[in-house]
């Protein structure tokens, strides 16, 4: 990253504020480095306190939705797991949970993809729908309610 001035000693959260104004290959180059799985915490964090329940149509009441988000490509080519449970204006998150995990009478659907692909489409730098249609993002579970889960999230970044 010698050619943009980002720290990658810097905190997490700050790092997570600048992803929008990254190329692919510096996002890739933070995502692949020892920093990046808290970077990732930290905008996973952040979707889980930016969750807009208003925006969530059928997860309301008693109906909760667990969204699973696979993400390869981290150091080494590991794989990381995020899990975030909805349940009317409530969101929780898991980071790497134990075990299978299914709400009782809810949605389920889990995303797979890598670790850049998903920062590109939360920052708004790519398309999911694309993304989708070539195979890059994989949903397993509800299609219709897989497409939506991402705008649930006013994650802001800096485009």
């Amino acid at each position: 990253m010698s050619d943009l001035s980002v720290d990658l000693n810097a905190d997490p959260a700050t790092l997570v504020d600048q992803l929008g104004s990254l190329s692919e290959p510096q996002t890739e180059e933070l995502l692949h480095g020892p920093g990046g799985d808290a970077v990732l915490d930290a905008l996973f964090a952040r979707m889980r306190d930016s969750y807009e329940p208003a925006k969530a149509k059928g997860v309301d009441g008693e109906a909760q939705a667990l969204v699973q988000f696979v993400l390869g490509g981290g150091p080494g080519g590991a794989t990381r797991t995020y899990v975030l449970t909805v349940r009317g204006a409530e969101c929780g998150l898991g980071i790497d949970p134990p075990g299978e995990l299914a709400p009782a009478g809810g949605h389920t659907v889990t995303i797979r993809t890598d670790r850049v692909r998903l920062v590109r489409i939360v920052t708004g730098q790519a398309n999911p729908a694309k993304a989708y249609l070539t195979r890059k993002i994989k949903i397993d579970g509800d299609l219709k309610f897989g497409g939506q889960v991402v705008s649930w999230f006013g994650v802001s970044t800096d485009n």
